[in-house]
């Protein structure tokens, strides 16, 4: 079992309580893309249980592919900065141009104010690793309901 820390203490991810998804009555669908098979397998796992759709890459590239390869509409991207081959920003540059309304959020061990300074600007959302549970749902949550979603690059 996956542990999670929740404001209320250390709990397993089946103990998780999450609220419903963004939009009742349809599924969301969210593409996970981290290189690290753990922290991947939980983010996906938070996010199955509140009732998403998950689909998961182990970097841009092999995420790139699936998304233009895809038949099934995702509504948002949660992936990691820093992979082998091609990595969070080159994903989201390569997205603003052919998905550009698709939201990104970025997964990064930085600090908000150290991306800003590498040039990585205005994903849809930044989620400072590690993340509670519910700091995921939630960027999730709002970027989904995000008006034109989108992603941007520097």
């Amino acid at each position: 079992m996956v542990p999670v820390l929740t404001p209320d203490g250390m709990k397993t991810v089946d103990e998780f309580s999450p609220s419903p998804p963004a939009r009742a009555g349809s599924v969301v669908s969210v593409l996970v893309v981290d290189d690290e098979a753990a922290v991947r397998r939980f983010a996906c796992r938070v996010l199955e249980r509140a009732g998403y759709s998950v689909f998961e890459a182990i970097d841009g590239l092999e995420a790139l592919e699936l998304i233009q390869g895809q038949t099934v509409a995702l509504e948002v991207v949660v992936s990691d900065i820093v992979m082998p081959r091609m990595n969070g920003v080159e994903l989201m540059q390569a997205l603003a141009l052919s998905r550009p309304s698709l939201p990104v959020i970025l997964m990064s061990g930085y600090a908000t104010s150290a991306l800003s300074e590498r040039g990585i600007v205005a994903p849809c959302g930044i989620l400072t690793k590690p993340f509670l549970a519910e700091h995921l749902l939630a960027e999730v949550d709002r970027c989904v309901r995000r008006p034109g979603g989108g992603s941007s690059a520097a």
